[in-house]
């Protein structure tokens, strides 16, 4: 697959949730995410946060219930690590660093309902997601399976702010370009490269232009 090809695939996700049309209320969240990206594999598998980069990217939600809302979300970010941090690599010399451009299309759930237009005292809830995605690495192209959770606030005035730590589960080995020998040792991310997200969402909720309160006409 070509690169610009591919390119335009990742964007695809954002665009058909942006086609959304609301009749009777607001619905639609867009902003930004920002944070610190980071890998698991062979060099490291279970440390948080192992040499993070910044990520950045976009965020598009469509609210079908105060406890339920899907998303579409782009993100272009670092990936690096290096096998001198790892005890079962033998060659110590061995080193990435690479740029991921990813998008996914996620289901989300909030433990309680959660309006940003309605509530004037604040409002917080812990929620879970997962979905799908596909990424750009160099001239690789990733289907992955995104999944996390966070908390949300929102201060009202159609506002929300959320901390949110994602995993991206991939199903190859192209991230670190590196794959361990086939041994009776299994660790849990053996031959499989993940990436990780952990950082900041900040979402508006739009006003829908095409409705009009009956008291207003």
């Amino acid at each position: 697959m070509k690169k610009n090809t591919s390119t335009k695939i990742l964007f695809l996700l954002i665009l058909s949730f942006a086609g959304f049309k609301v009749n009777s209320q607001d619905r639609r969240d867009f902003g930004i995410q920002a944070g610190a990206t980071y890998y698991y594999g062979e060099f490291n598998e279970i440390l948080p946060l192992y040499s993070p980069s910044f990520g950045l990217g976009v965020v598009f939600r469509y609210n079908i219930l105060p406890q339920f809302s899907i998303r579409a979300s782009a993100i272009y970010a670092g990936i690096k690590g290096s096998s001198s941090t790892s005890n079962i690599i033998p060659d110590p010399n061995i080193t990435f660093s690479k740029n991921i451009i990813g998008a996914e299309a996620i289901a989300e759930f909030n433990f309680r309902k959660f309006n940003p237009i309605s509530e004037r005292k604040g409002s917080l809830t812990p929620y879970v997601n997962a979905g799908i995605g596909v990424a750009e690495l160099g001239s690789s192209f990733l289907i992955h399976i995104p999944f996390g959770g966070g908390l949300k606030y929102t201060p009202g005035q159609r506002h929300t702010f959320a901390f949110e730590w994602r995993l991206h589960k991939t199903f190859n080995d192209l991230i670190d370009d590196y794959s361990s020998p086939n041994d009776s040792r299994k660790p849990f991310l053996h031959n499989n490269d993940w990436f990780s997200f952990m950082g900041l969402i900040y979402t508006y909720r739009l006003p829908n232009n095409n409705y009009i309160c009956p008291a207003y006409r």
